[in-house]
């Protein structure tokens, strides 16, 4: 079975945290690839344009949810994103005791950073 390929959202001052999840899945396996947004928004309209487009293309999106997403238009606009494409959205809680969802994330759920609720998404795709 290929390997699913699932968008990685996150806040601007969350990048240790998407660098240490992508570290730690790289050694965990093959089961998917990660996809994350361009790295200049200086061009905002080009910068939206490539994140739809890379969304559009996975299977799902899995959102870290820190402390600073509701503050970061970049990683509110990425969940937005993934809502308005009809795509599976998985939040994961990256700090210790921050438990604040996201308005955009409607329904979807928010979990404990755990690679067994990891896998679980990705198997459901």
């Amino acid at each position: 079975m290929a390997p699913k390929t699932v968008f990685l959202a996150f806040a601007e001052q969350d990048e240790l945290f998407r660098d240490l999840f992508t570290a730690q899945w790289a050694r965990a396996g093959d089961q998917a690839r990660f996809l994350d947004s361009p790295g200049d928004e200086a061009c905002p309209q080009e910068w939206k344009k490539d994140v739809q487009e890379r969304i559009r293309g996975c299977d799902g999106v899995v959102a870290l949810i820190g402390g600073g997403t509701s503050a970061s238009s970049a990683a509110r606009w990425q969940i937005r994103c993934a809502v308005a494409e009809g795509k599976p959205l998985l939040g994961l809680w990256v700090e210790t005791g921050h438990r604040s969802k996201p308005a955009e994330m409607g329904p979807a759920r928010c979990e404990s950073w755990t690679w067994e609720n990891i896998g679980n998404f990705i198997d459901r795709l």
